[in-house]
């Protein structure tokens, strides 16, 4: 496909129900911590997102390690068209780049399976150290900014801003509230559940998806018109940004 754009394109996407079909990163806690006595704590607005994660990583069974969460992450499927999102990706040389609020420790795993172990990640570390035969697990948060009160223990924004070039037309895939700012700051956006939600009380236009498969016809089209232009209300929503740095 001829892919000569008047503008670079770079895509970033969510990791948990965008690229994963569960959200593992709840999964995780359900599984092996006390979900469901942090969870309401968050919703209620009792604890901040990083809060919410101190204490919910906190919650994890002490036999729980690395080890244990690579083996219970490959588990659990992948969308199964991304692999044929990340190819076309490759052929058009578009960046892809994949932005999380979630846990490398499950996330890089699930894309090393996939074919897509190379591909940028920015997202959260968990950190789980043995202290007196027990395990005691710690996130680490890479791109905690206090200048944006996105849902994020790291904001999404950050790492649109940080990764692509100033004249690229940026594209966001996503499915929730973490996702909130980086769709405000994207050009094109593909989204679903609370996320398509939130664009639709805005009016932020996107395109609604079910699978990586919407997304790859969709992206097709639009790289067919070749003329693609940036979002007016996401170029002040970036320089805002820069000028707030």
């Amino acid at each position: 496909m001829n892919t000569r754009l008047l503008r670079p394109i770079h895509i970033f996407s969510d990791f948990d129900g965008t690229i994963s079909q569960r959200d593992l990163g709840d999964k995780l806690f359900v599984d092996f911590g006390d979900f469901d006595g942090c969870y309401p704590r968050l919703v209620s607005g009792e604890w901040t997102v990083t809060e919410y994660w101190r204490a919910v990583c906190a919650s994890l069974s002490p036999d729980v390690t690395l080890g244990s969460i690579r083996t219970w992450a490959l588990e659990h499927p992948a969308d199964p068209y991304f692999p044929a999102f990340v190819a076309f990706c490759r052929e058009c040389a578009i960046p892809l780049t994949v932005v999380s609020d979630g846990f490398d420790a499950y996330i890089k795993p699930v894309l090393e399976r996939e074919g897509a172990g190379d591909i940028p990640v920015f997202c959260n570390h968990l950190s789980i150290r043995d202290t007196q035969h027990k395990s005691t697990a710690t996130p680490v948060f890479w791109g905690a900014n206090e200048s944006c009160q996105c849902m994020c223990g790291s904001c999404k924004r950050n790492a649109l801003l940080q990764s692509a070039a100033p004249e690229a037309l940026i594209v966001y895939i996503g499915d929730g509230y973490s996702g909130f700012c980086a769709a405000e700051h994207a050009d094109i956006i593909f989204a679903k559940q609370a996320l398509a939600a939130y664009c639709n009380r805005n009016r932020i236009p996107h395109y609604p998806y079910s699978t990586f498969g919407d997304i790859l016809t969709i992206m097709r089209g639009i790289l067919q018109k070749k003329r693609i232009k940036p979002r007016h209300q996401a170029l002040l929503r970036r320089k805002q940004a820069f000028e707030i740095e």
